[in-house]
């Protein structure tokens, strides 16, 4: 009897000593994961943006089983996130954009503005469109749904949460300030077509001089000025 108790108590050891070391392991990959997350929001948020070295970073895996899975959908959220941004960055970096009111480009494009005018209607439809995007990223739903089907316990899907969602006040916050930062730029090319339209419905009725536009009576150069004054 005594024996057998000794053995019983061996055993009970045994799968504490087991369990513990599972723990221990859970909470060693947990804090590797936050810390390798941590390090990729800070290259994301360097003021020089370097995309190779954070897509490497994206790339690579540090953990194993289900908290592999955690990190592979938390890395493909971040991926997807910043590709989206970077689209937008993109669009709003043009020089084409940077250069529309220009006098080279009223010289190349002008009087009719063909291709200006193609170009302001296609930038304006790529930021609405991947302002929908980014605005939908940042939900907390849309961030769910990169672990949707992997057959994760409660445990898992709470740690994911833990890593990747925002507080609602946090989130709403920032929606808000990327839409408002993006409808500042659509604004912009609003303007941007009011004056090109403005030099077409009146493009006998002003002539370049140098590096001026110069429009043949005050009041249409007053217009002009305008329209500039609304950036």
């Amino acid at each position: 009897m005594k024996k057998a108790l000794i053995i019983i108590g061996v055993i009970i050891a045994l799968i504490v000593i087991t369990l513990a070391i599972f723990i221990i392991k859970d909470f060693n990959q947990e804090e590797k994961l936050r810390q390798e997350l941590n390090e990729i929001d800070s290259l994301i948020n360097f003021d020089e943006f370097d995309y190779d070295a954070i897509n490497e970073r994206l790339e690579k895996t540090i953990s194993s089983g289900d908290y592999l899975v955690i990190e592979k959908a938390a890395k493909k959220y971040l991926k997807d996130t910043i590709d989206i941004t970077l689209n937008i960055v993109n669009i709003i970096n043009d020089e084409k954009l940077v250069n529309i009111l220009t006098i080279n480009n009223y010289q190349e494009d002008g009087p009719n503005f063909i291709n200006t005018k193609l170009y302001i209607k296609n930038a304006k439809e790529q930021l609405k469109s991947n302002k929908a995007k980014i605005l939908k990223q940042m939900d907390n739903e849309t961030v769910l749904s990169y672990i949707e089907n992997k057959n994760l316990d409660s445990y898992y899907i709470d740690f994911y949460k833990s890593l990747s969602f925002s507080s609602e006040t946090e989130m709403n916050k920032n929606k808000q300030e990327m839409e408002e930062s993006i409808n500042s730029i659509i604004d912009m090319l609003n303007v941007y077509d009011e004056v090109i339209n403005f030099l077409i419905e009146n493009k006998n009725d002003w002539t370049i001089e140098g590096e001026y536009i110069v429009f043949s009576n005050e009041q249409l150069n007053n217009q002009y000025n305008d329209l500039l004054l609304k950036l």
